[in-house]
């Protein structure tokens, strides 16, 4: 799997303020993103799945996101992405390895960084709404990297439930979110990586 697409499709769901939206679809993401805005920390818990054709996708596996103001982790099964908002961990686990980055280094190492660098010409529209409130969200691009997002939100909560993410390249991801959490208290560490905790890990400071 592609980190940094699925990244992407992460800071998507968490900050879609850069979105330029269309018609009803306005209202309703405006309104999940001032609803994110009052939190001084958001966690997602999910599953996901990538294909680099579109059509086999690999098995659907389970993570966690958590994003405070610059700082967050992504805990996926093979890796682990953390930032303090001014250094980055990138944690191979199956290799034993953590790779230390600076954040300022690069225009998408934050999520908040990586929107203001994506194109923000997106047309939003809602193309389904259901009887349990559930409202399909298209945000198109033709002209972009990431030609097409399709939103799925629960308009009785303003929570987004999935993502379906396709990229100019022909690949796709698919992000299921399972559970949202906010405003937990988070540890002063909780957003580094902790050298202690794997003795065994191999170190290597690109910075």
């Amino acid at each position: 799997m592609k980190t940094r697409k699925f990244f992407i499709g992460l800071a998507i769901i968490l900050t879609a303020s850069t979105l330029k939206a269309q018609n009803s679809a306005d209202a309703l993401v405006r309104t999940f993103v001032e609803q994110l805005k009052k939190h001084q920390n958001v966690e997602l818990i999910f599953n996901y799945q990538f294909s680099t054709d579109g059509k086999n996708f690999s098995e659907a596996q389970k993570g966690n996101a958590w994003l405070q103001g610059e700082a967050y982790k992504i805990e996926l099964a093979e890796q682990q992405n953390i930032s303090d908002g001014k250094t980055i961990w990138t944690y191979l686990i199956d290799e034993e390895e953590v790779m230390v980055s600076n954040a300022t280094d690069g225009t998408d190492n934050t999520p908040l960084k990586l929107l203001t660098s994506l194109d923000e010409n997106y047309a939003a529209t809602v193309s389904k709404m259901d009887n349990n409130g559930l409202c399909t969200v298209e945000l198109a691009n033709p002209k972009g990297q990431y030609k097409r997002i399709t939103l799925k939100i629960n308009t009785k909560t303003t929570e987004i439930k999935s993502a379906d993410i396709y990229v100019e390249d022909g690949s796709k991801m698919v992000i299921n979110v399972e559970e949202v959490k906010f405003d937990q208290k988070l540890g002063d560490k909780f957003f580094t990586f902790d050298e202690k905790a794997h003795p065994k890990v191999d170190i290597i400071d690109m910075r």
